[in-house]
């Protein structure tokens, strides 16, 4: 049996020593480039784990004795389910091991805008020391809007409560139990985007979910809004967001991810100084990345063992023999 880990993911020796007692095991430490180089890395894998690289109907169908797929990350969309449906793969993946991280990167992005903190970087860099174009302003009496209220958007509203914000919230499937713990109020879309001063979003990337901040949304906002995205680069309208910057009616955006990733070097958000980016780093921690690869690989085994868990679908039973 062969485990071909087929991009950047992050392995300690306990890790590969674990995977080496499993199965032969070929390890790639960078991202495929193009696709045909990924139908290559995987041809004769019967597992794969992947945390970057889309694993489309086309490539999933190139890999003829593909039986499972571990996924490095919560999200379940770098693997075409349909596909692997069909073609009787497992797919799983690592719900919830990055709350604490993500979370807490949701008040990094913010408190930089917040603070205009990079801008006041680069500003004493550069041997200058004047403190009267940096002022900012404090998030104690705000209202922040969490759309998307799984462990990820429950946490941050408990964040929201430590620094004495007012916490409205969105999700299809409201938590109410928890809402009531944290001292947060569920509320319809459009009222939260009226009335909040900070949105962030938490919702994962599905066809109902793209784009669920578009040019329309942004226009109900309040003037000044500061829009923070840890979730999908897929769910904000980028080409919306741009302009709304431009024009100020957004006052700040922390991006920790974008529509295309890695972004094009010419994204016109580049350019605008009311903006926070970071390349996708919100899981990464010390903490988060080793708890993500231990659960990957024990989804391996579970599986091996005929106990399969943290699935994206339900997957009939398969065996390697």
């Amino acid at each position: 049996m062969k485990i071909v880990v087929a991009d950047a993911v992050y392995l300690e020796e306990q890790h590969v020593k674990k995977l080496r007692s499993i199965a032969d095991v070929k390890i790639f430490e960078d991202t495929p480039k193009t696709p045909n180089e990924l139908k290559e890395r995987i041809k004769e894998a019967d597992i794969v784990i992947v945390g970057w690289s889309h694993l489309t109907e086309d490539i999933l169908n190139s890999a003829e004795k593909l039986k499972m797929v571990s996924i490095w990350a919560t999200t379940c969309h770098y693997a075409d389910l349909e596909a692997a449906k069909k073609k009787e793969i497992a797919v799983a993946h690592v719900p919830g091991y990055a709350t604490e991280a993500v979370a807490e990167h949701v008040f990094v992005l913010l408190l930089a805008a917040a603070r205009k903190l990079l801008l006041a970087d680069r500003h004493v860099r550069r041997g200058e020391f004047n403190w009267r174009p940096f002022r900012g302003w404090e998030l104690a009496g705000k209202t922040l809007g969490i759309i998307g209220t799984g462990a990820i958007g429950c946490r941050v509203a408990e964040i929201g409560k430590a620094f004495k914000m007012k916490i409205l919230a969105f999700d299809k499937y409201p938590n109410f139990k928890k809402a009531k713990e944290i001292g947060m109020k569920y509320v319809d879309l459009r009222t939260l985007l009226k009335e909040s001063d900070v949105i962030t979003l938490h919702v994962p990337l599905t066809q109902e979910t793209e784009g669920v901040v578009g040019e329309k949304e942004i226009e109900i906002m309040k003037s000044g809004c500061v829009l923070i995205n840890t979730s999908q680069g897929k769910v904000i309208d980028e080409k919306a967001l741009i302009n709304a910057l431009k024009s100020r009616k957004l006052s700040y955006a922390g991006l920790d991810v974008f529509e295309e990733e890695p972004p094009p070097k010419d994204n016109p958000l580049f350019k605008l100084d009311n903006t926070v980016l970071s390349p996708h780093i919100g899981f990464h921690t010390v903490e988060a990345a080793k708890k993500c690869t231990d659960i990957c690989i024990d989804n391996i085994v579970k599986f091996l063992e005929g106990h399969p868990q943290n699935l994206c679908q339900p997957v009939r039973p398969i065996s390697l023999k």
